[in-house]
């Protein structure tokens, strides 16, 4: 087993599942309390004060996204809406998921306002280590229309010990990932429905029979090992731990279960079948490029969302004789996780020059329709038009670039408000999976668990560089000796330390999720 391990290198994956696999999840002690809060209410009173009367307020806002196309052009305009209304103006810094960038800006404030936070971006640990404003009772004492405009059962699922650090994003996204294929292939060569993992196995022998020349299926990077967490009832956490959310185990360590053994075992069978590339780190293109290029005949790697947007879409121009369609995961495991509101929102670095500028611009954003339609679309007739049953189409095309929807990372994924947003054309695409994942969605409150491990850094060290040399490889079908490979790995685990991080980390979630539910 040993000299088969050794053949294996690292691999360092970006796939969501994968990163949260490979992250710690540690922190320091919350920075909360009397002195913090009465602290940041003090600057911001100086910073209030010193502004003249009458004054325009600019605020700098920092998003994940590239600079969009006509992007100047569209906060003019957004602008003189704000200015007429708050008598403040706004500048969009997009850092393009540039983790770097990210952190010097929390750091040293460079005079931003507003930053997007995520749960994928260390949001938790961030707020645990005091690198955003408290607000709770700023938003209740200087924007109260804010806090009344957002549920409070969102507000609860954003507590941190009892504080906000983030407005909350108040989405119906539903999140899981599945399995898009091409339903012109199924039809073309009478493959069976796609309804479980034995049909979509069917489809892969069935392509690689009829259509030799291309790959039945793209995973880039541990999807196969996320599929059976879904479709097992398994929450990913950080640190080679799980959460149960069908049943009353809690958190677990994955590895040492029956779905993960069960998805190293299929992920080995379906790149030894040819099913899947059995080298998932040479390729330079995600799953959307493949399966665009026609050289791929399903993907596993993208939620409804995502790949509608990735995929659906573009493909209607480049690929109009194809049919698309997708089966999810989470519908097929019937367990569902809805978008938490603390998955993608916004916050204030503590340094934040205008705080409650900042929170008054946030509750436009959530009131205005004018604002967020121009920001969540562009400009009318030139980057978009409105269809005749009221749903947003793209005027994008490579003859005349265009702003494409979401792409200022203020609206929609980002930060969601669904009564304020046009629906995109085809959006039918969308709706017909929802409504299949609909009846299975299950409590999203472990999503927002501020995991602190602090008192078990030296285990998590270790417990992560296992995850790198061993689990990886595992996941993504590259040993041989699955049998073999999860014992070594489990062995590995143990005296790395895991139970101690599994008894720390399975206690803190225990009381956390009881004070969410107020039991």
């Amino acid at each position: 087993m040993k000299k088969i391990m050794k053949k294996v290198v690292s691999v360092v994956f970006c796939t969501a599942a994968a990163i949260q696999l490979l992250t710690g999840c540690g922190a320091k002690k919350a920075l909360v309390g009397e002195e913090t809060t009465q602290t940041a209410a003090g600057e911001t009173g100086k910073k209030k004060s010193g502004k003249a009367e009458g004054e325009t307020i600019h605020l700098k806002i920092a998003t994940c996204v590239a600079a969009p196309k006509n992007m100047d052009k569209i906060v003019e305009q957004a602008n003189a809406v704000l200015k007429e209304k708050l008598n403040i103006t706004i500048e969009v810094v997009p850092l393009a998921f540039d983790g770097s960038k990210y952190n010097l800006l929390l750091t040293t404030g460079n005079d931003v306002d507003l930053i997007y936070t995520a749960t994928w971006a260390k949001f938790q640990t961030n707020a645990l280590d005091g690198a955003y404003l408290p607000l709770k009772e700023m938003i209740q004492k200087e924007v109260p229309e804010l806090w009344d405009s957002i549920p409070e059962e969102d507000w609860k699922k954003c507590e941190i010990n009892g504080e906000i650090y983030n407005i909350p994003s108040t989405s119906d996204d539903l999140i899981e990932i599945g399995f898009t294929y091409r339903e012109d292939l199924r039809k073309k060569y009478n493959l069976p429905e796609i309804t479980d993992i034995a049909s979509m196995e069917a489809y892969f022998a069935g392509i690689k029979e009829y259509e030799p020349t291309m790959v039945p299926c793209s995973d880039r990077g541990g999807r196969v090992n996320e599929m059976f967490q879904l479709l097992n009832g398994w929450y990913a956490m950080s640190n080679n731990l799980a959460y149960d959310l069908k049943g009353d185990q809690g958190v677990v360590v994955y590895s040492k279960t029956d779905s993960f053994k069960k998805g190293v075992e299929t992920a080995r069978e379906w790149v030894e079948n040819g099913w899947i590339d059995s080298d998932i780190i040479s390729a330079n293109v995600d799953s959307a490029g493949q399966f665009l290029s026609g050289k791929y005949a399903s993907t596993i790697s993208y939620a409804t969302g995502e790949a509608f947007n990735l995929i659906y879409s573009p493909a209607l121009t480049s690929n109009p004789d194809w049919e698309i369609k997708m089966v999810n995961f989470g519908a097929m495991g019937q367990r569902v996780l809805k978008k938490h509101p603390m998955h993608t929102a916004f916050g204030l670095p503590k340094a934040s020059p205008h705080p409650v500028e900042a929170l008054k611009f946030m509750l436009e954003l959530r009131t205005n329709q004018e604002l967020y339609q121009l920001l969540d679309c562009g400009i009318l007739g030139e980057d978009y038009e409105v269809t005749d049953n009221g749903n947003y189409k793209s005027l994008n095309s490579a003859e005349h670039p265009a702003f494409t929807k979401e792409g200022m990372g203020l609206t929609g994924f980002y930060y969601s408000v669904p009564e304020l947003s046009l629906k995109p054309e085809h959006y039918e695409f969308i709706t017909s999976v929802y409504d299949t994942m609909r009846p299975y969605v299950v409590d999203n409150t472990i999503m927002g668990f501020p995991a602190d491990d602090d008192s078990v850094k030296a285990e998590v060290t270790a417990v992560n560089q296992l995850i790198s040399q061993y689990l990886n490889p595992l996941i993504n079908g590259m040993v041989d000796d699955t049998d073999g490979g999860i014992t070594d790995l489990n062995e590995r685990m143990d005296q790395a330390g895991i139970e101690k991080i599994h008894e720390t980390i399975s206690s803190q979630a225990k009381a956390y999720t009881k004070a969410i539910k107020g039991e």
